[in-house]
C-alpha cells in the first residue's frame, strides 16, 4: 500500500503531466485531512473530509465499477472523457503497484490500455468492447 509520502511525492511529480489534476484528484483523496491540506481550498475543515480507502482490494472495486463508463466513452470516442479515463487509470494502478506506465498515447481512445488493464485483473472487456478500432 503506497504511503502518504509517496503520494505526496507522486502528484508533485506528475504536476506538469496532469495539468487537470485528474490524477491528483484520484490519489489526494486518499490521504489524511492534515497531509491533503496544502493541497486544499484555505477554508477546507477536517470534518468535511473524507478518507477514501488506498488497500488494493477497494481500489481495484473502484476501478472495476468505473470500467463500463470508461468502454462506453471509449467505444463513442469520446477524446477529452476517454483520456480522462486513461488519467484515473494511471492513478489507481500506481497505487495499488500495477504501475502500467504512461496511458497518455492512447490509440482508439485508450481500447488497447483498457485491454490490457482488463486482462490484468481478469475482468472480461468483450463485454463492453464494441470491438471497432478507429481514431474518429
Amino acid at each position: 500500500m503506497r504511503t502518504d509520502a509517496e503520494i505526496l511525492a507522486r502528484i508533485s511529480e506528475r504536476s506538469h503531466i496532469d495539468f487537470f489534476a485528474w490524477e491528483a484528484n484520484d490519489l489526494i483523496v486518499r490521504l489524511s485531512f492534515d497531509a491533503a491540506k496544502p493541497m486544499l481550498k484555505e477554508d477546507a475543515k477536517p470534518e468535511g473530509w473524507t478518507v477514501k480507502p488506498r488497500e488494493r482490494e477497494a481500489v481495484l472495486a473502484e476501478m472495476l465499477e468505473y470500467m463500463p463508463f470508461a468502454w462506453d466513452k471509449a467505444n463513442e470516442q469520446r477524446g477529452i472523457s476517454a483520456g480522462r479515463s486513461m488519467h484515473h487509470y494511471m492513478a489507481w494502478t500506481w497505487l495499488v503497484g500495477d504501475d502500467f506506465g504512461e496511458l497518455t498515447d492512447y490509440d482508439h481512445y485508450g481500447k488497447d490500455h483498457l485491454v490490457r488493464i482488463c486482462e490484468k485483473y481478469g475482468w472480461d472487456h468483450k463485454q463492453w468492447d464494441d470491438g471497432s478500432r478507429t481514431n474518429g
